[in-house]
């Protein structure tokens, strides 16, 4: 959860997990950042002001990520598809794609231009992942605290896709719900985002 403030950029204000089967999801609304927002926003560089988002797992390798971005004039509905395979013990490929839904009352030139900056605004946060998942290394027991999540679930669920199928157990696939509670971090986040702001406003 605490991802999304540090690396996306935005107060997660919802946050919840699920797994069951062979799928995994999290679900999650947010407020943009004030101190990352453009300083004046315009038609060409608009502020979000939110995002409400459902990504979900089929499997460990295949991703739909249905996310809405809201700016203050309307809301743009879009989807990014990932996949990502290992091809041997220290790489893997991944490929991705994403689309922009067209708006009513938007011209084709328009909902082109807007598909455009929209792509290159998902890809910068998306390949902000890609970089952490290119640095990270696996830790048996790692020290968690309780904003972290269900990390110890989260494994279960991925082990179910690395034994033979006669060797999937019930807490591999059980349904499992988590929603954490973000009030206590995002009071932390916006007094920081205050101190960011007013540290900025002092330099003027």
């Amino acid at each position: 959860m605490a991802h999304f403030f540090y690396i996306h950029y935005s107060f997660p204000t919802y946050f919840k997990n699920v797994f069951e089967g062979q799928s995994a999801y999290q679900y999650m609304n947010g407020d943009g950042r004030e101190d990352v927002r453009p300083a004046k926003p315009s038609k060409e560089n608009p502020a979000v002001l939110g995002t409400t988002s459902v990504a979900a797992y089929h499997g460990p390798s295949f991703m739909i990520d249905e996310v809405t971005y809201h700016y203050e004039d309307m809301d743009v509905d879009t989807i990014l598809i990932n996949c990502h395979y290992p091809i041997d013990e220290n790489n893997f490929v991944l490929m991705y794609g994403v689309i922009v839904e067209q708006k009513d009352g938007v011209t084709k030139e328009e909902a082109e231009e807007m598909a455009v900056k929209t792509g290159k605004f998902i890809k910068y946060g998306f390949e902000q992942d890609v970089a952490i998942w290119n640095n990270k290394a696996p830790i048996d027991n790692p020290l968690l605290c309780e904003e972290d999540g269900p990390v110890y679930q989260l494994r279960r669920w991925y082990q179910q896709f690395y034994v033979d199928v006669e060797e999937v157990t019930d807490e591999m696939t059980d349904r499992f719900e988590f929603e954490i509670d973000t009030t206590r971090p995002n009071e932390a986040w916006r007094a920081e985002v205050a101190e960011n702001l007013a540290a900025r406003a002092a330099k003027r």
